[in-house]
């Protein structure tokens, strides 16, 4: 729109700039070479999310369950959060982008495995406490498949990899055997919260 369609008019003009460059400058709006203004990425970000506790609201991720004979690829996390803690390998899903090339994309880069086939089997909601505090909080998109193929990347700055029975294993996240048991049982969703050792 453009500055007079934007302007209310019971504000005053020097007011409205006043408050219309701040948002300018904080990259929430973006005025064009015809002189309309728009809000940019970030400004359409916040008005979704202008109501939310970002600390209480849910982490949209994806988990890999890929299974090897009879055990799981899992990585021992080296950064926040749950630091220390194992897990399967987990990712962001990306706008515009086919979740399951995300994650394939995901797996390649942290393990060096390639063209592993892996198929959406539901979803799950995941509420980590560690002294009744909020650790994490995810809605995840659970996939999974199985491979031959071993490690061409065993770990980087922020996780080692490695191939393992669940029951094997210290520092697990309690959720593995919960998801384990929902992609087992064919069931679509999983709604748990754990309190972490």
């Amino acid at each position: 729109m453009r500055y007079g369609e934007l302007k209310p008019k019971d504000l005053d003009g020097n007011v409205f700039t006043y408050h219309l460059k701040g948002l300018m400058v904080d990259n929430l709006v973006h005025k064009n070479e015809a002189g309309e203004y728009s809000l940019t990425p970030a400004g359409r970000d916040y008005i979704v999310h202008r109501y939310e506790n970002a600390a209480l609201s849910a982490h949209s991720i994806f988990l890999i369950v890929l299974k090897r004979e009879s055990r799981y690829l899992l990585r021992r996390r080296d950064v926040q959060p749950l630091i220390g803690y194992t897990g399967f390998v987990h990712g962001e899903p990306e706008a515009g982008v086919d979740v399951l090339q995300t994650a394939a994309k995901r797996l390649h880069d942290k393990t060096g495995m390639q063209a592993v086939e892996l198929v959406i089997v539901g979803s799950a909601l995941l509420t980590q406490y560690r002294s009744a505090e909020l650790q994490s909080y995810s809605h995840a998109i659970i996939m999974c498949g199985e491979t031959d193929q071993d490690l061409q990347i065993e770990s980087d700055a922020t996780g080692h990899n490695f191939w393992a029975d669940l029951d094997s294993v210290e520092k697990l996240l309690p959720s593995c055997v919960d998801i384990v048991a929902m992609i087992d049982g064919k069931q679509p969703w999983l709604e748990r919260s754990y309190e972490l050792e």
